[in-house]
């Protein structure tokens, strides 16, 4: 099961009590789950910016808070700006997410640096009521939403992978299982009235899926075979139910995902890193939700083809 859109929430402590109020807000209806940086986002024996940079690689969207926290003297005039902190993160996470999913929900009156000039920023005012925080992030959630279930090429590689895994797998297969007369496999003599693909995302990432994968095949008595031209088949698992050939597939492309997240977030120590842990189930979703899009784009696999959790098999 996917899990939520996760959103972390930068502030000043000052306005802690506005980034409890956006969280509490976001969370209604169960979709977003938000996390406020102060709750156990920074790591002990870690640095602020190496917390910091770990942690924007494992939530899905970031909204920052820029209240009126700090005066400055700019062209001799005093004005109300935000925590130097709170641009710093925005910066950041613009630089992992992108434009389209940081945030950066401005107090009226508070002046941004001159590069943030021409920005759209969603603003409120500190005398806001419950029904204008509830108008102003009604807004931001539809724009949240709408955004996370779109697809785009990031540092991780979980989109381009499913890109792959589609063309060069799955899209074939497809089209032979709809196109194909009579039995579909080389070797077993199985005989169906119809047939699906049913393409098997792990719940979590192992050192080497194709052992992963074997172990699943195995545990659940599925069958080897091959479908395809005897020249060039593709080798498949499958199990019957009924009347119907289920073709069942783990993607091994899945294998390079641990590795980039390595590269990118390191690690001196054995064991689970609960970042990592967070970063990888994201790639994960990203493979599994890219992979659904481009199905529902082809009709051939849209016919034929579902793609579920390990643990929903």
């Amino acid at each position: 099961m996917d899990n939520k859109i996760s959103i972390f929430i930068g502030s000043s402590t000052e306005s802690l009590k506005i980034a409890e109020t956006v969280k509490r807000i976001l969370e209604v209806g169960g979709e977003i789950d938000c996390t406020i940086w102060n709750d156990g986002v920074f790591e002990y024996n870690k640095s602020f910016l190496e917390s910091l940079s770990n942690v924007s690689y494992s939530f899905d969207f970031g909204i920052m808070i820029a209240t009126k926290d700090d005066i400055a003297l700019i062209k001799k005039s005093a004005r109300d700006i935000p925590r130097d902190n709170v641009i710093f993160e925005y910066g950041l996470f613009l630089g992992v997410m992108g434009n389209f999913r940081t945030l950066l929900l401005q107090e009226k009156g508070a002046n941004l640096p001159t590069d943030l000039l021409g920005y759209t920023t969603p603003r409120f005012d500190s005398r806001f009521n419950e029904d204008q925080w509830e108008k102003l992030l009604s807004k931001i959630k539809k724009v949240v939403v709408e955004e996370y279930s779109k697809s785009s090429i990031k540092i991780l590689p979980s989109t381009s992978l499913a890109i792959g895994y589609f063309n060069s797998f799955l899209k074939r297969v497809g089209r032979y299982v709809i196109e194909a007369q009579g039995g579909l496999l080389n070797k077993n003599d199985c005989e169906h009235s119809k047939a699906r693909i049913q393409i098997i995302i792990p719940d979590e990432l192992s050192n080497d899926i194709g052992e992963k994968a074997q172990i699943f095949y195995k545990t659940n008595d599925l069958v080897g075979d091959e479908i395809g031209k005897s020249n060039r088949p593709f080798p498949i698992w499958f199990h019957k139910k009924q009347d119907e050939l289920i073709i069942i597939d783990m993607p091994t492309t899945l294998n390079s995902i641990r590795p980039s997240v390595e590269l990118l977030i390191p690690t001196s120590s054995l064991g689970n890193d609960r970042i990592k842990c967070k970063v990888e189930r994201k790639e994960l979703e990203n493979f599994k939700r890219t992979l659904e899009y481009l199905i529902s784009a082809d009709d051939y696999s849209k016919a034929c083809v579902e793609v579920v959790w390990e643990s929903e098999f």
